[in-house]
C-alpha cells in the first residue's frame, strides 16, 4: 500500500452495499484496498430490505436497520464495550461488517432425491417422488446470524438455499406419511399438502430467524411400472364401458405398431390387412345391438387418436372421409 492509500484510509468514508445481482443473502463488506478497518465517525448507509451486522471476534456486536448512520459511541454501544474507541476522532476499530438481505427470495427449488415410501389403501405400499418451489425471507437477523453463521457455519448463499431445500423435502416426507389420502388422491390435494408443509416448516425454522412462504408442490409421481399398471386399469375400464371405442383404439395402435416393424412395405401391408380385418369386425359389431354412434362422436374419437399420434394425417383423412360418406 502506498503513502497516499494510507492517507486516504484515514479519512472518514461512506460504507454501503448494493447487490446488483439481487441474489445474495449475506455479503461481507470489503474495501478494494483490503483495509476493512471501521473508523469512528464514518457513515454507514443501510438500504431498504437490508440490515448491517457487526461481528467482533465472532460475536454478534451491533445491528443497524435501514437508514444512514454515523459510527459513534451512541449508535455503536455494544462494539464500543468490546473494544473502547481511542481518543482520536477517526481511530479504527477492527470488526467484520456484513450486509444481510431481508427481502423475499423466490423460485427456490426442492425435490426428493430418493423415492418416499407410503402406505396406501390402493397399492398397499407405494414409492413416490415429488418436486416444487418455495420462497423465504429472514425475519430475525440476530437469530439468523447466530444460528446459521455461528452454530451451523453456513455462509454461502447456495449452501443456505440447499439447507432450506433439504428441510422442505424432509417436511414433505413427514406430511405425506401422516396424511390419510391415497396416492391417487394426492394430486387433488396439492394445495392442502403445501399449506400443511408451510405451517410445519415455519414452526420448525422460527428458531433460526427465517420464515417460509409460497411452499408449492408442482408434481407427485409414481414409478413407471406403477403408472403403466394404472394406464392398463384405465383401459380395462374403457373396454367395459364402450367396447366398440376400445376395439377402435386397439386397432389403430396395432396398425401403428405393424408399420414400425422391420420389413418396410411388407410391414405396412400387414398392418393395413390387419387393420381392414379389425375394421370389418368393428363394422359387424356396429351392426349388432350396440347403438350406433353419431358421425360427430366418431369424428371426435378419430381426432383424439390423431392428436395422440396413433393415426397419421393421411389415415385420419381417409377415415374421416369414409365416416362422412356413409
Amino acid at each position: 500500500m502506498g503513502i497516499w492509500d494510507m492517507v486516504k484510509d484515514q479519512f472518514l468514508d461512506v460504507i454501503e452495499y448494493e447487490d446488483k445481482s439481487n441474489k445474495l443473502i449475506v455479503a461481507k463488506f470489503q474495501r478494494e484496498s483490503g483495509d476493512n478497518e471501521l473508523k469512528q465517525g464514518s457513515k454507514v448507509i443501510v438500504r431498504e430490505s437490508q440490515c448491517a451486522v457487526f461481528l467482533k471476534g465472532g460475536q454478534l456486536a451491533d445491528i443497524l436497520f435501514p437508514g444512514t448512520y454515523s459510527l459513534n459511541t451512541d449508535n455503536f454501544p455494544i462494539l464500543t464495550k468490546l473494544q473502547a474507541f481511542p481518543y482520536l476522532f477517526v481511530s479504527p476499530v477492527i470488526a467484520d461488517l456484513y450486509f444481510v438481505s431481508t427481502r423475499q427470495f423466490i423460485d427456490n427449488k426442492w425435490a426428493t432425491k430418493n423415492p418416499i415410501m407410503k402406505r396406501d389403501k390402493d397399492f398397499t405400499m407405494a414409492r413416490i417422488r415429488s418436486f416444487g418451489k418455495f420462497a423465504f425471507r429472514i425475519t430475525d437477523v440476530a437469530l439468523f446470524m447466530r444460528e446459521i453463521f455461528g452454530t451451523k457455519g453456513i455462509v454461502m448463499t447456495y449452501d443456505i438455499v440447499e439447507y432450506l431445500s433439504s428441510m422442505v423435502t424432509e417436511t414433505f416426507s413427514t406430511v405425506v406419511g401422516e396424511t390419510a389420502m391415497s396416492v391417487l388422491d394426492l394430486a387433488a390435494g396439492y394445495r392442502t399438502l403445501s399449506e400443511m408443509m408451510q405451517e410445519k416448516l415455519n414452526e420448525q425454522i422460527k428458531v433460526i430467524g427465517i420464515q417460509f412462504s409460497d411452499v408449492v408442490i408442482e408434481s407427485i409421481s409414481l414409478p413407471d411400472d406403477v403408472e403403466k399398471l394404472i394406464d392398463e386399469q384405465s383401459g380395462i375400464g374403457i373396454a367395459k364401458g364402450d367396447m366398440e371405442s376400445f376395439v377402435q383404439y386397439q386397432t389403430a395402435r396395432a396398425m401403428r405398431d405393424a408399420v414400425k416393424q422391420e420389413g418396410g412395405a411388407a410391414g405396412l401391408g400387414a398392418g393395413l390387412a390387419f387393420g381392414n380385418t379389425m375394421a370389418q369386425n368393428i363394422q359387424n359389431m356396429s351392426n349388432s345391438n350396440i347403438p350406433e354412434k353419431s358421425k360427430a362422436e366418431q369424428l371426435r374419437e378419430l381426432k383424439s387418436l390423431l392428436d395422440e399420434g396413433i393415426l397419421t394425417q393421411d389415415e385420419f383423412s381417409a377415415e374421416k372421409k369414409r365416416i362422412l360418406e356413409n
